[in-house]
């Protein structure tokens, strides 16, 4: 063989091989899913109307033991408004309000709210924004990193980014089926990087026409610190069930002047 003939079958082969890149990476990119659209469907599970109001009932377990019980009702209009109350008996008189990316809590002994964060303790291992802020396209930049099972289910994992101030995590991965983005599980990240805890979309059902979340189940792991058990991993979970109404929500009044009253939403 010629040195000219080697010269051109390597040339060849090379090209082959560049084409054969640049086609798996083109058929790859085509065929990728849009993750902001399947962001924005993933949403419509926990959202079903533009206002509505829904009772959340969160139980919080330590060790696998029910340990204790809270009742709230949440109105939410649009997607940054939302106003929480609180039901439980020795909870009566507490209000939480969400306009935008500002958060505040009313408390019967206190003349003027108190501003919070999405990411402060409600209730157990759920925070403010778990319960209040439920518009993850709003909040959040979807990147699609992959395909693959999540138990039974066949997933795609989206990246999400806070986009911003008000969102209650800097980082989510988010696990939404294949077949119609219904959440399944979802992975919680600081600004510094740590885990915090973790979800599972549990049940469904449906509400006037609208196939809703009806059970979410957050989970924290920590380390005890006391001998003989020390660094032995242990669970928190706490359940969050809802059910829902669509009737209008009360969030029509200024939070730095007024106590909230319920309104009607037009």
């Amino acid at each position: 063989m010629s040195k000219v003939d080697f010269s051109l079958r390597t040339f060849l082969l090379a090209v082959t091989v560049a084409f054969l890149i640049a086609w798996a990476a083109l058929g790859h990119a085509v065929t990728a899913p849009d993750a902001t659209a399947l962001l924005k469907r993933s949403d419509s599970y926990r959202n079903g109307w533009p206002a509505y109001t829904l009772r959340v009932r969160i139980t919080d377990y330590q060790a696998g033991k029910s340990d204790e019980e809270h009742f709230y009702e949440v109105s939410q209009k649009g997607t940054d408004k939302t106003y929480v109350e609180f039901m439980s008996p020795r909870e009566k008189g507490r209000h939480l309000l969400m306009l935008g990316d500002d958060m505040w809590i009313y408390l019967p002994d206190t003349s003027r709210p108190v501003r919070i964060t999405p990411l402060e303790r409600l209730s157990g291992d759920a925070s403010n924004g778990d319960v209040a802020r439920t518009n993850y396209a709003v909040d959040y930049s979807a990147e699609f990193l992959r395909e693959e099972k999540a138990g039974a289910e066949n997933c795609y994992v989206l990246n999400l980014t806070a986009k911003r101030k008000g969102a209650t995590y800097q980082r989510i991965l988010y696990w939404v089926r294949v077949e119609d983005a219904r959440p399944v599980r979802a992975e919680f990240f600081l600004t510094s990087g740590k885990h915090i805890k973790s979800a599972t979309f549990d049940e469904y059902k449906e509400s006037s026409g609208h196939l809703l979340l009806r059970k979410l189940t957050l989970t924290t792991r920590f380390a005890t610190i006391r001998a003989p058990y020390w660094n032995t991993p242990m669970l928190l979970r706490v359940i969050c069930r809802t059910s829902f109404s669509t009737r209008g929500a009360p969030i029509d009044f200024d939070p730095r002047r007024h106590r909230p009253t319920a309104q009607s939403a037009p």
